[in-house]
């Protein structure tokens, strides 16, 4: 009895294995590419959604004050404490926008280009 307890074989073989690795090297070469490009495609989304929140202040900024102009901006960087529409903003802009007397956006580059970039590569404001 003790004979056929110790004669079973236990374990994997090596072709098991191998297979079972092959697999697993698959799915992460699978995975891998299926988000190779997603830094790329959130950098500018977020370029996107910032030029939207831009556009929205200064829509927010003209309903509140029927008949003013703007001051218009050329290759700006936006703080909130810039004033007139820029009080509509929680942070500084990564990016530089133009805008017109109208309070129309006409042109934007996100990120700004910067010659000494911060901590993480963001911007210094």
């Amino acid at each position: 009895m003790f004979r056929k307890v110790f004669n079973q074989e236990g374990g994997f073989t090596l072709v098991e294995l191998l297979v079972t690795v092959a697999i697993l090297a698959a799915l992460f070469g699978i995975a891998t590419m299926a988000l190779g490009g997603v830094g790329a495609s959130a950098q500018s989304d977020i370029c996107t959604a910032e030029y939207h929140v831009v556009q929205s202040a200064i829509d927010y900024y003209m309903a509140e004050n029927p008949g003013a102009a703007l001051t218009p901006g050329t290759n700006t960087t936006i703080s909130s404490t810039d004033g007139e529409f820029a009080d509509f903003l929680r942070n500084t802009t990564l990016g530089l926008y133009s805008w017109t007397s109208a309070g129309v956006l006409t042109a934007g580059s996100c990120p700004a280009p910067v010659s000494t970039p911060g901590p993480c590569g963001v911007p210094s404001p």
